[in-house]
């Protein structure tokens, strides 16, 4: 919908291919302001996720012994508490991000950096945080001991489907220039390979009596695990393109009704009077010409303003109720051997016609209704003396009375839509009629 469109990301890369089919967009690397030294090494594969774990326990073990800062990464909750629990065993100190307490996860992110600290978060926690090594506020001669210890080791304990939160937890580690490494420890029964990946390996492992906690390197597994990863990520492109398919079909729409919504809005007399005699047969041409008469043209027109919104917006709401319980039952046609978006456009384009059909019959019939009646703004004295009378209550004719119910007088001497109506009129069993059921019914 915009003229231009750009953004920024550090991991557009792997998603180029999408953004230059569904946008358009070229994808274009800019250089790093500082060359890039962080040490990316090669996956750790393990048999079995408990042999995984115990050796992420015993790397991380190892680490906060030479001091130097480690950032674990793991895919969900339950994965980062199962985690912090077995360095709880083991008698490591570390801190948990997993978003349940996201007041103070930037505190705690920004320290991670810290000489000797380990620090659990999920993908999403702590995210925008800058990890200055040494703590913050920066102490140099800190800085300078964790550079020499090699930076932040960013450690992941799991693949995730997409390559580019991959490189988000990557890209936490050496920024601007600071030393830094990453690792991920993958095993076989981790969800990625075992949906994907094949038991061939798996069956091997155990044929050579590889222990669980003993990891391999193997070209093959890599092979399979980025296989799985891009098959993930087909399936996911696929996807968001299907869903916005069926969203081009609404944008249609909507830009069809805004558009039209617009132009009544901004429109003058004329073409408001255009607009609605379109809607209206030769006989309802008459009576329009009347109402314009009797009314004023001025007037006429800007009610006929008002009326043309206020129905299209009622009705439009309507449309889009509609059509969302139809995009949720039409996947059903698939059974029929029918294509859901083919028949979703099919029905989209007769509940348009059917919602445009609807506003014309509204405004026409609407726009020959419409009184003339002045609206009453105070009660003149001889209307509030009778309406006195009709309901018992003393008067005088100088002033109003003070024993006036408080509906008559706590509008400054307005008529208010449920008051009896100043012209005295009563129902067949006595009771005073309400102003909105007689003179202000058209107001």
């Amino acid at each position: 919908m915009y003229e231009k469109l750009a953004g920024m990301t550090g991991t557009a890369l792997t998603s180029a291919e999408e953004f230059h089919k569904v946008y358009k967009l070229e994808v274009v690397v800019i250089p790093t302001n500082k060359p890039m030294i962080r040490k990316d090494a090669p996956d750790k594969i393990f048999q079995t996720e408990q042999g995984k774990f115990k050796a992420v326990v015993r790397e991380l073990k190892q680490r906060h012994q030479t001091g130097q800062p480690v950032l674990v990464g793991t895919i969900s909750i339950e994965k980062n508490e199962r985690l912090s629990a077995l360095l709880k065993k083991e008698g490591i100190p570390h801190q948990v991000l997993n978003a349940k307490h996201h007041e103070r996860e930037a505190e705690i992110i920004a320290q991670a950096g810290r000489k000797g600290s380990v620090t659990i978060a999920t993908n999403m926690a702590g995210r925008g945080v800058d990890i200055v090594l040494g703590g913050n506020p920066p102490d140099k001669r800190e800085a300078e001991e964790v550079k020499k210890l090699g930076g932040l080791f960013v450690l992941g304990t799991e693949r995730h489907e997409a390559r580019r939160i991959d490189d988000q937890l990557r890209g936490r580690s050496g920024r601007q220039g600071d030393p830094g490494e990453s690792q991920f420890f993958v095993s076989l029964e981790d969800d990625l390979m075992r949906i994907f990946g094949s038991d061939r390996i798996k069956n091997l492992m155990g044929t050579f009596g590889i222990p669980e906690d003993q990891p391999i390197e193997n070209k093959m597994v890599s092979r399979a695990l980025e296989s799985a990863q891009a098959k993930i990520e087909g399936m996911n492109f696929d996807a968001r393109k299907y869903i916005l398919e069926y969203d081009d079909v609404m944008n249609r729409q909507r830009d069809t009704i805004y558009s039209r919504r617009k132009q009544i809005l901004f429109g003058d007399n004329e073409f408001i009077e255009k607009t609605v005699r379109d809607m209206l047969d030769e006989n309802q041409q008459k009576l329009f010409s009347q109402k314009k008469e009797e009314i004023g043209a001025e007037k006429y027109m800007q009610i006929l303003k008002r009326l043309l919104l206020q129905t299209i917006d009622m009705f439009w709401i309507d449309h889009l109720e509609v059509m969302e319980y139809m995009r949720s039952s039409v996947g059903l046609r698939a059974y029929g051997q029918q294509d859901p978006l083919v028949e979703y456009k099919n029905e989209a384009l007769r509940l348009f016609k059917e919602l445009e059909a609807a506003i014309r019959a509204n405004i026409s019939q609407l726009a020959l209704r419409v009184e003339a009646a002045p609206r009453i703004t105070a009660y003149p004295t001889q209307e509030i003396h009778k309406s006195a009378r009709m309901l018992g209550v003393n008067s005088s004719s100088s002033s109003a009375p003070a024993n006036l119910p408080k509906s008559f007088m706590k509008r400054g001497n307005k008529v208010g839509r449920n008051d009896p109506c100043p012209c005295g009129a009563l129902k067949p069993n006595g009771e005073p009629v309400k102003y909105k059921h007689c003179h202000g019914k058209n107001i």
